[in-house]
Parts: C-alpha cells; sequence; structure tokens
C-alpha cells in the first residue's frame, strides 16, 4: 500500500511540473518589448486599452516590421482621422506593430502600450504547428 503511494505521489509531482514547464514555456519566456520586434516572433503581451479601460492578455505573432512613424505623421494622423476624435485617453505612440493572434485575425498594436511584454520560448512551434489558439 505504501508503494502505491509513493508511486502516485511521484506520478502526481511529474505531472504538475510538466503542466508548469509547459505553461512556462507557452506564456512565460524572457522580456522584451514589440518596438524593437522582428517579422515572425512570437510574444505575449498584457495591451492597454483605454476604450475598455481593462488590458487584455494576447499571444501574437509579428506579421510586418514595425512601423515607426514621426512626431510629423503622428500630428498629420490625429488631424485626418475620425477614430476616437474627442477621446481625451486615446494616444497615438510612435511603433506601430501589425500581429496576427492565433485565431487567424490580424491586428495592429501600439508597441508602448504593450506591458507585461514577453517572448515565450514555445509559442513560435505552436504557431507553426496551427495549435496556439488552444492555448
Amino acid at each position: 500500500m505504501n508503494d502505491i503511494l509513493l508511486f502516485g505521489a511521484v506520478f502526481i509531482g511529474i505531472v504538475a511540473l510538466l503542466v508548469t514547464a509547459g505553461t512556462y514555456a507557452v506564456y512565460g519566456g524572457s522580456h522584451a518589448s514589440l518596438s524593437n520586434a522582428k517579422v515572425g516572433e512570437v510574444y505575449n503581451f498584457e495591451y492597454e486599452q483605454p476604450l475598455h479601460g481593462e488590458p487584455e492578455r494576447y499571444l501574437a505573432k509579428v506579421v510586418e516590421p514595425v512601423y515607426t512613424m514621426s512626431q510629423d505623421q503622428i500630428n498629420r494622423l490625429n488631424r485626418r482621422s475620425r477614430y476616437r476624435y474627442n477621446d481625451p485617453q486615446f494616444v497615438r505612440t510612435s511603433h506601430l506593430v501589425t500581429c496576427e493572434t492565433p485565431d487567424g485575425n490580424i491586428r495592429q498594436f501600439y508597441a508602448e502600450r504593450a506591458k507585461n511584454c514577453r517572448r515565450p520560448l514555445l509559442a513560435g512551434t505552436l504557431f507553426k504547428a496551427g495549435v496556439a489558439h488552444l492555448f
């Protein structure tokens, strides 16, 4: 009976270790910044959206080079665009990153609004395999 309990405890410990390591490999990783992201890299970050007030977490793959805007371009865009025209909390920043989410949507993010940004260890492999949407 003691052997069964011992093997059960060891088995549960190994399973917990594998789940923890797998979660870290997908969602953990090294600290990073979207400002200097390269095409094909996968990032996990919280995006501060002032419209809703709550940050949302994204796992996203960069699909285009980071577009860097000058202050003149930002001012011109602010004058021409009607997107959130009367919203004082909405501020455009200089780094715009185009990413693909696991469900296939293409989104643009201002890099300066990405907080807790990390480059997961295995997320790129999950994107290539087409199973990143499971996480």
